[in-house]
Order: C-alpha cells, then sequence, then structure tokens
C-alpha cells in the first residue's frame, strides 16, 4: 500500500465521503489550486468541490490562500488528519468504556439475543474477529498460533497493535506455537509476566489458528481461505480447553 492509499484509507475512517476524500488526495499529490482547476482534476462539478471544501477546511484539513487577488486552496498539514484520528479514537474508547459500564445493567433491562456463531470474511472481516476479543478484561485466553500462515494474514504492526491492547485489558495469554516457530516471534505475545508459551510436535499442529477466550472460540483461518467464525457456547469452549490441555501436554 502506498503513502496516498495509507491517507486515503484514514479519510474512510474518518467517514469522509467519496468526493471529500477526492478533493483532498488531489491537493494533497497535485499541489494548492483554485476550485476550477480542481473541477477540472477531479471531475466533480465546482458547485459540489466547493461544498467538499467547505467541509475539509471546518476539519482543519484544507486552508485557503490569497494568490494574485485569486483564491487557492491547499491541504494543510498533514499533522492535522493525525489529530482528527486520535481525537476519534479517543471518543470511540470513551463510548467503549461507558458502555462496557453500562452492559450489567442494559443485559437486565433489555431483551437482545447473542448470535451464537458468527463469521467473518477477508482480512479486514478477520481483524474485527480479534477486536471482539477486546470487550473482556481479566481473562486468559489459550491460544494456538500457527505463525506462518497468521503472519501472512495479520501485518505484525496490527498484531503489536493487539497485544498492546490486550496487555492493558490484562488478557492473559497461554499460547501453543508449531515446534517450527522462531523465539523472536513467539515473544510477540509474551508481554505479561503471567503469559506462558509452547511449542508442540509436527504431528499435532492444526492447520488453523484458534482462540478461547471466556465461553467463546475463535477460529481463524489462513490467508490463502482468509476467514474466521467464534463460537460462543459454554460445552463447546470447555470441550476445546480440554483438546488444548492435550496438546500443551504433547508438548512436554
Amino acid at each position: 500500500m502506498n503513502h496516498l492509499e495509507k491517507v486515503k484509507s484514514a479519510l474512510r475512517r474518518l467517514d469522509l465521503s467519496e468526493n471529500e476524500q477526492t478533493v483532498y488526495l488531489s491537493l494533497l499529490s497535485d499541489g494548492a489550486t483554485t476550485a476550477r482547476v480542481l473541477s477540472s482534476r477531479t471531475g466533480i462539478t465546482r458547485p459540489s468541490v466547493y461544498d467538499q471544501l467547505k467541509t475539509l477546511r471546518e476539519l482543519n484539513l484544507v486552508i485557503e490562500l490569497d494568490v494574485e487577488n485569486k483564491t487557492h486552496f491547499a491541504a494543510a498539514d498533514i499533522k492535522h488528519l493525525n489529530a482528527l484520528l486520535e481525537d476519534k479514537i479517543d471518543r470511540l474508547e470513551q463510548s467503549r468504556d461507558f458502555l462496557e459500564e453500562a452492559l450489567p445493567s442494559l443485559r437486565d433491562s433489555l431483551e437482545t439475543v447473542d448470535p451464537k456463531i458468527r463469521f467473518f470474511e477477508g482480512t479486514e472481516g478477520v481483524k474485527q474477529l480479534l477486536k471482539d476479543i477486546m470487550w473482556h478484561r481479566d481473562t486468559t485466553m489459550q491460544i494456538y498460533w500457527p505463525e506462518k500462515q497468521m503472519s501472512e494474514l495479520f501485518d505484525r504492526k496490527f498484531l503489536e497493535w493487539f497485544d498492546d491492547r490486550r496487555s492493558k485489558r490484562n488478557l492473559v495469554i497461554h499460547s501453543l506455537w508449531p515446534h517450527t516457530t522462531h523465539k523472536s516471534d513467539m515473544d510477540l505475545f509474551c508481554t505479561l509476566p503471567s503469559d506462558t508459551q509452547k511449542k508442540i510436535p509436527k504431528c499435532t499442529a492444526p492447520p488453523m489458528g484458534y482462540i478461547i477466550y471466556g465461553k467463546k472460540v475463535a477460529f481463524i483461518s489462513s490467508n490463502t481461505e482468509a476467514f474466521g467464525f467464534i463460537v460462543e457456547s459454554t460445552e463447546f469452549s470447555t470441550l476445546q480447553r480440554v483438546q488444548f490441555e492435550m496438546l500443551e501436554r504433547g508438548s512436554k
């Protein structure tokens, strides 16, 4: 992914419209210009360009310049984009904390149904699967992590984010790895003093990764198929724990 694609991804996270993204990226890549030239560059009508510029200026992503008595528009310092992302993250985390605090009373007062099996497709979908774990706190997770398949599915930066977040929520990891895994890869999931890691023999290594947490089990495929699913079941999670412990004993 090139730099502009990364910027576009950030703009989508901020819920900017396609036209707002196009105008901002045009200014960022091709430089300051007038609304008329922007319209020509982007194929967006001039009245609509002014609408997009108004929103972008309110977000401090675009500034207005006077060049030889003509109004030009330019992309503001990229730090403003970063500040917007940080603000959104702060607001989302605050909302999550408020909701988490209210969950016990909400469960008692509302009629809701939790799906027992949830499916996730594609790399981004499977990342959402891992984020489900962040609704938990002070829990021990049992993880089987086939490093080669998982490293093709998740980039290291995302896994480091995951590990940092789970450490803050005191989510302890007991992990099993294929016998060929390098120690440096295993260190990714060993940041809390209570974390443990073991390698298992080649003949017992399953092809899919999985995570047992609470009464849930999350399964993750390789990058070839890129899908995952969460099963929420006390009986099923108990069964998986028994199988995990059998693998763990076989690693000794």
